[in-house]
């Protein structure tokens, strides 16, 4: 039995969804191939004398780019059994026979499973929420570190890689494509096998490590003792964590510990300065809570990230100024990727967004080719500021171009359509930044596509703009 598993995207990083389930079927005996069409070229020659192909898919962008890939592979060979694993992997499940088999959630019994019984194999879309054992996941095999996203800090470039200390989340954030498979659960991987993969990448050279749990602070005395130990073993590894707003304001207190244990800095999610839309989506905090949390950061020594969901159905061009002017009084510009400005709601297959009262409104239907729901701007303004800047933020990341450019050209127009004065772009220090600036819950670019053979589209303003 060989079984071949493929990445599309993860964020830049080395793909914990390779290595993590290939120490699980080794362990069980099953010979694995793998490939990252990120950064490795796609060539159907890697089929040859492959009895099934699995498509790792943790994140929308890795879902857009598998599924083409998979109907090749169905094409040139209609009897190799396909499966989908990951958090998406029931995304779509009604409108395509692409896949055999689907693995959501803690995928990897379910994938040792189905390679030890893989002609019997049939769709499962039901999420698996066990508690698996997790073996130190296997990254021998994989493109070297040296190809992916780096570290970008006080003027070096530095070797950088990914790990997960837990799945799920205790949260039900109304956007977040968490909530449907785990519906509040978290499932930790075990400080063991945490332990082992980050020793293993301090022995690659790996000095900074990127942990990509949903968030850090879920099992706060759990993390906490994996970041102490990793500290004592590894005293030079920095780190970077997502935590939500609440939790950074709940734990105030750790935030100088954190830093002290070479925590650089934190992603949290702030979404919007609109309360009315964090309300929506159940956020459980507001913007003032946002400063606080840039405050707290800022006086423990820990440089905060914040990522942002400007477009809904209901926004208008000022509420994106005002994101901006939250961005300026706060000195976030150098902490901001582009693609943030410009990220529009996606609501895939069982988001809790689609029968919400105020959301529901809005839909228009299904569309399976972006596997999400389709909706209209309200505002013909909007829709044509977002169609701009998602052009500006793509060109951009396509040619790498530098980031304060791209913003400066970003904020210009939301100047333009907002009527709201800005000003020149106040570019703050450089902040610790890793080199992908590309997103999970964008849409892919032109090049990422075409690395897949996907001709990628950005959003038409006809199917955007509606009434005003």
């Amino acid at each position: 039995m060989r079984m071949l598993l493929v990445s599309t995207y993860e964020l830049g990083r080395q793909p914990i969804h390779l290595a993590s389930p290939v120490a699980a079927l080794s362990a069980a005996g099953i010979d694995v191939d793998t490939i990252d069409v990120a950064v490795e070229t796609w060539d159907p020659a890697r089929l040859d004398k492959v009895d099934a192909v699995a498509f790792s898919v943790p994140m929308h962008t890795a879902m857009r780019l598998a599924v083409p890939i998979a109907e090749t592979v169905r094409e040139l060979d209609p009897g190799l059994p396909i499966a989908f694993y990951g958090l998406y992997a029931g995304v779509g499940a009604d409108g395509s026979d692409v896949a055999d088999t689907r693995l959501v959630g803690e995928y990897e019994p379910g994938l040792v499973a189905w390679a030890r019984s893989i002609r019997d194999s049939g769709v499962l879309t039901a999420p698996d929420r066990g508690r698996p054992r997790f073996h130190r996941p296997e990254r021998s095999g994989l493109p070297s570190h040296d190809v992916y996203a780096r570290l970008e800090w006080e003027g070096e470039a530095r070797r950088a890689a990914a790990v997960e200390a837990s799945h799920g989340c205790r949260h039900r954030c109304r956007h977040c494509p968490v909530p449907s498979v785990y519906d509040g659960r978290l499932r930790v991987v075990g400080a063991d096998s945490v332990l082992a993969d980050i020793d293993q990448l301090a022995g690659d050279a790996v000095t900074h490590v990127t942990f990509g749990d949903p968030d850090f602070l879920n099992a706060p005395r759990y993390s906490l003792d994996i970041l102490r130990a990793a500290h004592s073993a590894h005293p030079d590894l920095t780190y970077d964590i997502t935590v939500k707003v609440e939790h950074i304001l709940d734990h105030e207190p750790i935030w100088p510990e954190m830093a002290s244990l070479g925590v650089l800095f934190v992603v949290s999610a702030f979404e919007t300065t609109d309360e009315r839309t964090l309300g929506i989506l159940d956020k459980g905090h507001n913007a003032t809570g946002m400063s606080r949390a840039v405050s707290i950061m800022r006086s423990a020594g820990v440089h905060i990230r914040p990522t942002w969901l400007p477009f809904f159905p209901w926004t208008s061009p000022e509420e994106i100024a005002d994101i901006a002017l939250f961005i300026d009084r706060h000195g976030l510009w150098s902490a901001t990727d582009p693609v943030q400005l410009a990220i529009r709601l996606l609501i895939p297959d069982g988001s809790l967004l689609v029968e919400h009262p105020e959301v529901t409104p809005h839909l228009s239907g299904y569309d399976p080719t972006t596997l999400t729901w389709s909706w209209p701007f309200q505002n013909a303004t909007t829709a044509q500021l977002h169609g701009d800047l998602d052009s500006i933020a793509a060109e951009a990341s396509d040619c790498g171009a530098e980031a304060e450019d791209t913003l400066t050209l970003m904020r210009s127009r939301i100047e333009e359509a907002s009527g709201v004065r800005l000003g020149p772009l106040p570019w703050s220090p450089p902040a610790p930044r890793l080199t992908e600036s590309w997103f999970c819950c964008a849409e892919p670019t032109a090049g990422q596509g075409a690395a897949v053979g996907l001709s990628i589209g950005r959003v038409p303003l006809a199917s955007t703009t509606g009434s005003g």
